[in-house]
């Protein structure tokens, strides 16, 4: 038998994989990756079988694994974002894909089936990112450090080219070999470029902030209760802002990169959950808007007092800020402008 183009894709792909699962083996942040990889290995082996076998009228596998892609994208994002995951408590996530083995023959109501499941999983993707950014805002001064907005990018990616394929398979019956062929590499190819990205990211994601179970347990209490607060929970959360104030002044703390409601919770003695509150309605910001008011606050009193022309990178690090492009977008989001306007702007 000879081997397509396709087969030699698919190989390539199974050694992506196998170097994919040495390279993430044992790390506990990417249990949910391990299980995606293999299935990925998986499918691609019985991808070769199944084609080069297909005018035998082989029982056909890869439809059913396709049910199992929606749950794995979902647990892939929360392992990484709750470190640690027990995946025999998600195991009934995969049941249908399971079971689906078995039902083979009605493959093309599988491979619908396993489209609709992809779109639930993704949405629910989705929004568990949208909850962790914004519980970032919360915990982290420089969010952007501990961001998956990248995984966010490649979900959308790999649910368009879905979309895009699941349009080829239900074509299969009308469109000619021609058409057909190089539209399922293309695909096949951008599948195994999403998986390169995703492992190569994976791998060099840099540790999230630990303990954000913890942190979103305790600092949701607070946003449980959607009614206003009364007039003297409004004035204690200002008394106890204006000290968080007076604290960063006079401590600089806000200078430190990477700074966080933890460290803030060490140097006053105070709870996190009680320090999120203060700031969030005392101040009526996130712990991220308020630490990067400051140090955008003492960038623009240094370029009033310089007599020189200092670097204005330079003092955005010592302000605290630790990269161009974060401060270009949190200069920008606090003026309206950016830092080079402000500077032409102050003559």
């Amino acid at each position: 038998m000879e081997l397509a183009p396709i087969h030699i894709l698919h190989i390539v792909f199974i050694t992506l994989t196998l170097f994919g699962l040495l390279l993430v083996f044992g790390r506990p942040t990417c249990k949910a990756l391990l299980l995606l990889l293999g299935t990925h290995l998986v499918e691609e082996a019985f991808n070769i079988y199944e084609e080069l076998h297909a005018e035998q009228g082989v029982y056909l596998i890869t439809p059913a694994l396709q049910l199992a892609y929606g749950p794995l994208y979902y647990l892939f994002a929360r392992n990484l974002i709750y470190g640690d995951l027990y995946i025999r408590k998600y195991l009934i996530h995969f049941l249908p894909a399971l079971i689906a083995i078995g039902f083979t023959r009605w493959w093309p109501q599988e491979l619908m089936l396993a489209f609709a499941v992809l779109v639930v999983y993704v949405v629910l993707t989705y929004r568990l990112l949208y909850r962790y950014h914004r519980m970032l805002r919360d915990i982290v001064a420089d969010d952007e450090v501990h961001s998956l907005k990248w995984l966010f990018n490649t979900l959308t990616v790999i649910s368009v080219f879905a979309t895009i394929d699941f349009i080829r398979l239900n074509l299969q019956q009308t469109l000619s070999v021609e058409l057909l062929t190089p539209w399922y590499f293309f695909s096949a190819l951008v599948s195994l470029l999403c998986m390169a990205y995703l492992i190569l990211k994976a791998v060099r994601q840099p540790e999230l902030y630990s303990g954000i179970t913890d942190i979103e347990r305790r600092i949701s209490v607070n946003k449980a209760a959607p009614s206003l607060p009364n007039q003297a929970d409004m004035e204690m959360a200002q008394t106890l802002f204006t000290a968080i104030v007076e604290h960063q002044y006079k401590s600089l703390a806000y200078r430190r990169p990477k700074y966080s409601l933890r460290n803030l919770s060490d140097e006053m003695g105070l709870t996190e959950q009680d320090l999120s509150w203060a700031i969030n309605t005392g101040g009526q910001k996130n712990f991220s808007d308020f630490i990067n008011s400051l140090r955008v606050e003492e960038v623009k009193q240094s370029l009033r007092e310089s007599v020189s022309h200092q670097n204005i990178l330079d003092l955005a690090f010592a302000a605290g800020f630790n990269s161009k492009s974060s401060f270009n977008a949190v200069f920008k989001k606090h003026t309206g402008m950016t830092p080079s306007q402000y500077i032409n702007e102050q003559g």
